[in-house]
């Protein structure tokens, strides 16, 4: 009879998740595929957590979500994806491969794309993501994703994902975030400054928003603007701790340009 009682709860959570699965991909949207709702819940905070600039690197979130379900390929992908470590992100790849065939065809093709990229550094494509974007032409998070691995090495190609994102969410406070820095990385600085005003409108009580624009005030050399942004964004959260120094920075160069 126990034995009977797992077999069916465990057919019933099964039944769940396709359900769940098959409602993302209905939606547009690249399913999230795990055995636990709470593990979904862990990784849909941690996303946010990541995409907002409030803490880049939410461990909590990830070791539970992994602790309630060990083969989360979804968020070993995510892991490896924006992890600024190398060995962390190889890691978790290895794991998302590992566990691949319990996930939904989209996020195999995550999956692959990841293989890909690890083996081809200097790809500035990103086509297998492409490729999944218009299955999942719906997910904003998807397109902040591909704009997130090109804003650097291809802000043009960057761009076009980003200003997806935001058309399909014209809230989403994040795809404006890294769109202002491919902007700034292809030189058009005044696009880059409305992205970071629809970003300050979408959150205005998020620091990250006024810290981005401080960043790009910084680099227009205006800081009287610059600083009272950072001082703005260090006010609304203090764990912005690399801040009171640029502010002491940006002090001393206004300052300096008084007295020359």
């Amino acid at each position: 009879m126990k034995y009977k009682l797992v077999l069916f709860l465990t057919v019933l959570m099964s039944c769940k998740n396709n359900q769940i699965i098959e409602k993302e991909t209905l939606l547009n949207t690249v399913p999230i595929t795990t055995s636990s709702i709470e593990a979904k819940e862990h990784f849909i905070k941690a996303r946010f957590l990541v995409q907002n600039g409030l803490n880049n690197n939410p461990k909590d979130h990830y070791k539970k979500a992994i602790e309630l379900d060990s083969s989360f390929v979804r968020m070993y992908n995510y892991i490896s994806t924006y992890s600024p470590n190398d060995s962390i992100r190889k890691l978790n790849h290895e794991l998302a491969k590992k566990y691949k065939h319990f996930a939904s065809k989209e996020e195999q093709m995550l999956v692959d794309a990841t293989e890909f990229r690890l083996n081809n550094p200097n790809d500035i494509n990103e086509k297998k993501l492409f490729e999944l974007a218009k299955l999942c032409s719906a997910d904003k998070y998807l397109q902040h994703t591909i704009s997130f691995l090109l804003f650097r090495k291809n802000p043009s190609l960057a761009i076009v994902a980003a200003e997806k994102s935001v058309s399909l969410d014209n809230s989403y406070g994040s795809g404006y975030n890294i769109l202002g820095y491919a902007y700034i990385n292809n030189n058009e600085f005044d696009k880059a400054e409305k992205a970071f005003d629809n970003f300050i409108r979408c959150e205005p009580e998020n620091g990250n928003p006024y810290d981005s624009k401080g960043d790009l005030m910084l680099l227009l050399e205006k800081y009287d603007e610059a600083l009272k942004l950072k001082q703005k964004a260090y006010e609304l959260n203090k764990s912005f701790d690399w801040i009171p120094e640029e502010i002491v920075a940006i002090k001393n160069k206004i300052n300096t340009l008084k007295h020359n």
